[in-house]
């Protein structure tokens, strides 16, 4: 369980490691937390929807934050879903997608001559190929997986996001454009925490600051 001066405590030090935001996607979050969302909102959306969110991820965005600092650009808020939509197109396709929520993803191993087809590399699959997989069953309305709630993007069209029924309820994949799948983790509280571990590591952090600069500097 998350609690979220703890976490505040570790993002104001990556702050002041990283001042000038110059990490991949820090701009966006800026190491900041969203303020959290109402239990009761998450708990009508589920109940209209017919989908339950792991209770790991219920526990962060209604006590820590909704959204805001995390792996890649940040994490989303889920209040989004309190605003209006844009026109009646966006609502019929908001809609499409929280029910697809309620349906378990078909996702389907990836085999070696698969690899080119979903863009995995083949260094990285040799090593866990347990871990891949392409989606086999799409919401129609909206091009997206069923059962796949998008938690955030790591920019280059891959995002990652939680799987929220079905055998693997609660855990995290990542997608990249060609709907090759990738395992990060196998709860949300796991995914989070190791990108708190990894922002928490002074050396290690300090070292990816220094890579980030040199590349902006080229």
């Amino acid at each position: 369980m998350f609690r979220r001066e703890e976490v505040e405590k570790i993002l104001a030090q990556a702050r002041r490691m990283d001042p000038q935001m110059e990490i991949n996607g820090a701009a966006r979050h800026q190491y900041r937390l969203s303020p959290p969302v109402d239990l009761a909102f998450v708990r009508a959306v589920e109940e209209k929807y017919h989908f339950q969110f792991p209770e790991d991820y219920v526990q962060f965005i209604t006590e820590v934050g909704d959204g805001g600092a995390g792996p890649g650009y940040g994490l989303c808020s889920f209040g989004f879903y309190r605003t209006e939509a844009k026109n009646s197109r966006d609502a019929k396709m908001r809609d499409s997608y929280l029910c697809g929520l309620s349906r378990g993803p078909q996702l389907l191993p990836l085999e070696p001559d698969d690899l080119k087809e979903f863009c995995i590399s083949e260094k990285e699959y040799k090593q866990n190929p347990e871990k891949y997989f392409a989606a086999g069953s799409y919401n129609l309305d909206n091009d997206t997986p069923h059962g796949f709630f998008h938690l955030g993007t790591y920019g280059c069209a891959k995002d990652y996001g939680l799987i929220t029924a079905g055998e693997r309820r609660g855990q995290v994949f990542s997608c990249n454009i060609e709907s090759g799948f990738e395992l990060e983790a196998g709860s949300f509280q796991a995914f989070y925490q190791d990108w708190l571990d990894s922002v928490s590591d002074i050396e290690q952090f300090q070292k990816k600051v220094e890579e980030w600069r040199r590349i902006r500097n080229r």
